[in-house]
């Protein structure tokens, strides 16, 4: 595994794709049905980190990933603007700033249903606009064109697990994924978990004793149920949640 990089040149096309990779199981499912050149992994201070870090070692000793293509790079440090609900407003845009330094074609693992705004496919056409700009032909650089996008933006979580089962993925790797925002084990009741145990549920993936609660059972869960069922919530992905609810007997 590469713990820090090494850029040859910095001014120059790589012809590399490069997948901003947190261990959780979008990125996991996006490095199987994609197979970028590049993980990228970048740690941040984030109150998960340790336990972000050690799912992809996990990841890499069972060769779920390949550790030959994950770089480590560790010049970010904004932990301290780390919000209560885990957002740092700018995060994603310090990621795709590092991840030019090693390819022209981005991957970011963002879904349907994902509300921040620095996911979005306008967010990515702006950014694809900024760094074309910063990176045109000049004095200090040849000329370099990105590309920079979530292939699977239109796929609600649900939808994308099912497809990497239909593409032969392996369900078991999705339970070794790390998505939760509270501790070493999936607490369940963060949002992040729930929405994970939303798919799985969806796809028939048994979670029985994988988290330390109840998704269904989380505290926040009664207060936006009511949006939820009038699809004010995620959008789409509301009908994802309400099947995985009614299957478990919460609807």
């Amino acid at each position: 595994m590469v713990i820090e990089s090494s850029i040859e040149d910095k001014n120059k096309p790589t012809g590399k794709t490069v997948l901003l990779f947190s261990g959780g199981a979008d990125s996991l499912i996006f490095n199987y049905l994609l197979n970028p050149d590049i993980l990228l992994v970048l740690p941040h201070g984030n109150k998960y980190e340790r336990e972000e870090l050690s799912h992809i070692q996990n990841l890499i000793d069972k060769k779920i990933i390949d550790g030959k293509k994950v770089i480590f790079n560790r010049n970010l440090n904004i932990g301290d603007w780390e919000r209560v609900d885990s957002i740092i407003p700018t995060r994603n845009l310090l990621f795709i700033d590092l991840a030019t330094l090693y390819g022209e074609t981005i991957y970011l693992g963002s879904v349907y249903g994902d509300r921040s705004s620095d996911k979005s496919v306008e967010f990515f056409k702006k950014c694809e606009d900024i760094f074309n700009y910063i990176y045109q032909e000049s004095h200090w650089c040849v000329d370099r064109k990105f590309k920079i996008y979530s292939p699977f933006k239109e796929y609600t979580k649900t939808e994308l697990v099912r497809l990497y089962l239909e593409k032969g993925g392996d369900p078991e790797h999705l339970l070794e994924s790390y998505s939760c925002y509270e501790g070493s084990k999936p607490d369940g009741f963060c949002k992040a978990c729930f929405r994970k145990w939303v798919s799985l549920e969806n796809n028939n993936i048994n979670t029985e004793n994988y988290f330390v609660n109840n998704p269904w059972e989380a505290p926040w869960l009664d207060e936006i149920l009511p949006k939820i069922l009038n699809h004010e919530y995620r959008g789409r992905e509301d009908d994802d949640i309400i099947q995985a609810l009614k299957k478990v007997g919460r609807l």
